[in-house]
C-alpha cells in the first residue's frame, strides 16, 4: 500500500519488469496490475464476463458521480451507453466544435502580454466553460458559469486516490468536506433543474443534453412507437450520465491541456508548427466540418496523442474479478482486484520506444487510437464513450490557444502529481502574444 501511495509512478512503471500479471501485497483483498497490452484486452474486452467494475473504489465513485457509465457495473453499462450514444454521433461533432472554438476564444480573450498562467486553474475554468456549453445551449449560463466552475472545482479538489480507496475520510466533519457536501447539491439541483427543462422544451438545441433527454433506443423507423419506458433514460439517469461526462471531460481535460501546454513550451520549433497549422486552419470558413478541420491539424493531433500516451490523465483504474479466471498463465480467484493502467502501458519501451522522451513525431501516419498499447481512454464495451469528443476538444483547444499566443517556462520545476488523475503540479507559464494588438 504505501509504495502505491508515496511513489505510485515509479512502482507502475517497475512493474512490467517481473510478469505479464504482477501480484502487489497489501490488504487482504489479492491485487493484480496487468502488465501487456494483451493482458489489458483480456480484462476490458472480458468476453467471457468475468471482470466487473466493483470493490470499495467504484462504491466511492457512486456515492459522488451516481451510477451513470463511468461506474456502474457491466450488467447496466451495455443499456445505458446504446441510449446515450446518439449524443456523440460524428454528425453532431462540428456543432460541437464551434461551441468549444468559442469558449477557446472567450477565456483566450481575456489573457494579456506578459500574464502569468497558474495553468492547471486556468485550464479548469476553459474545460469547465466548454464542459458545459457542449452540454446545454438552451440558454446562456453566463451568470452561473462562476458558481458552478467554484463547485466543480471543489469536487476536483476534494477527489484523491486515498479518498477513493478510503471513503470513510468524506465522512468526516472537516472544512473540506462541508465545501465539497455544498459543491455536490449545487450540482445536483442544477442538472434536475435543467433535466426537467428539456424535458419540458422537447427540442433539439444541439448539445448533449438535448440528446440524453430526448433520444429513443432505437433508429430504425416505426420502433420507436414500440419502446417502452425502459428504452428511455429514466431522468436519474440523464443525471448520472451527465455528471459522468461532464466531470470526467472537466477533469481529464484540463490536464490534458495542461501538460500539451507545458510541453508546447518547452519546445520553441514543435510551438512554431501547432501554430502554424493552428493559423492556417482558423482561415477556413464556417463550411468545413469538424472532421475536416481535424485532418488539417496532423501535428497538433501528434502533440495530443502524445500527452495521452506520456501523461495520460486516467493513469490507473481497477476492476474486480466476479469468478475465478485466469490471465495469461496467471490465476485470478474471484474477489479479486485488478488494476488496469495505461501508465504502465505506454512507458513500455517495447511498445513506445525512448517512452520518456515527449515524442509527437512518433505519431506521423499513424492512428493512435488503432496502435497497440495506447490506451487512454480504455477499450471494449467499457471504452469512454466520449473519446472522439474529448480527443477533438483537446485538439481544437491547443490549436485555437497556440494560434495567438505562446507560452514561456517560468522558473521552478514541475512534476507530475498522481490524484484522481496525472496532474502537472507547480505549472506556470508566461504568456506572449503573437500578434499584439
Amino acid at each position: 500500500m504505501k509504495p502505491l501511495l508515496t511513489d505510485p509512478l515509479g512502482l507502475l512503471a517497475s512493474l512490467p519488469r517481473h510478469g505479464e500479471v504482477v501480484e502487489l501485497r497489501f490488504g487482504r483483498t489479492p491485487t493484480y496490475v496487468v502488465c501487456s497490452p494483451e493482458a489489458a484486452q483480456r480484462v476490458l474486452r472480458n468476453s467471457d464476463h468475468a471482470f466487473d467494475k466493483g470493490g470499495v473504489f467504484y462504491e466511492n465513485m457512486r456515492s459522488i458521480v451516481g451510477d451513470g457509465m463511468a461506474t456502474c457495473p457491466l450488467a447496466k453499462h451495455k443499456r445505458l451507453r446504446r441510449l446515450a450514444q446518439p449524443a456523440f454521433h460524428n454528425g453532431r461533432m462540428t456543432g460541437y466544435a464551434r461551441t468549444i472554438q468559442a469558449q477557446v476564444d472567450a477565456v483566450t480573450a481575456t489573457w494579456r502580454h506578459g500574464q502569468v498562467l497558474d495553468v492547471l486553474p486556468e485550464m479548469r475554468s476553459l474545460a469547465t466553460r466548454s464542459n458545459l456549453a457542449t452540454m446545454f445551449c438552451r440558454r446562456d449560463l453566463g451568470p452561473e458559469i462562476a458558481g458552478l466552475r467554484q463547485a466543480v472545482t471543489d469536487f476536483v479538489d476534494h477527489q484523491t486516490i486515498l479518498r477513493m480507496i478510503a471513503p470513510g475520510l468524506n465522512r468526516l466533519p472537516t472544512g473540506r468536506n462541508r465545501r465539497y457536501r455544498a459543491s455536490e447539491a449545487r450540482l445536483l439541483r442544477f442538472l434536475d433543474e435543467e433535466i426537467a427543462a428539456y424535458r419540458q422544451d422537447g427540442r433539439d438545441h444541439g448539445d448533449l443534453m438535448s440528446m440524453f433527454t430526448t433520444a429513443l433506443g432505437s433508429d430504425r423507423p416505426g420502433d420507436n412507437d414500440r419502446l417502452s419506458d425502459k428504452d428511455r433514460l429514466s431522468d436519474k439517469e440523464v443525471r448520472d450520465t451527465a455528471m459522468t461526462v461532464l466531470l470526467g471531460g472537466i477533469t481529464a481535460t484540463a490536464v490534458g491541456h495542461a501538460w500539451a501546454l507545458h510541453q508546447l513550451a518547452q519546445d520553441s520549433a514543435l510551438d512554431a508548427e501547432v501554430a502554424g497549422e493552428a493559423q492556417a486552419v482558423a482561415q477556413l470558413g464556417q463550411e468545413h466540418t469538424a472532421a475536416e478541420v481535424m485532418a488539417r491539424l496532423p501535428r497538433t493531433r501528434g502533440v495530443v496523442a502524445e500527452v495521452l500516451r506520456r501523461r495520460s490523465p486516467s493513469y490507473i483504474f481497477p476492476r474486480v474479478a466476479v469468478t475465478d479466471t485466469t490471465i495469461g498463465s496467471r490465476r485470478i480467484p474471484a474477489g479479486a482486484q485488478v488494476l488496469l493502467s495505461p501508465y504502465v502501458l505506454h512507458h513500455r519501451p517495447d511498445l513506445f520506444p525512448s517512452p520518456e522522451d515527449f515524442d509527437p513525431y512518433r505519431w506521423d501516419g499513424r492512428d493512435p487510437h488503432q496502435v497497440k498499447g495506447w490506451l487512454p481512454f480504455g477499450a471494449g464495451e467499457s471504452k469512454c464513450i466520449a473519446y472522439e469528443l474529448a480527443f477533438m476538444d483537446l485538439t481544437l483547444s491547443l490549436a485555437g490557444i497556440v494560434r495567438s499566443w505562446r507560452m514561456h517556462p517560468c522558473p521552478g520545476s514541475v512534476r507530475p502529481r498522481p490524484r484522481l488523475h496525472l496532474e502537472p503540479h507547480g505549472l506556470t507559464l508566461r504568456l506572449t502574444e503573437r500578434n499584439p494588438r
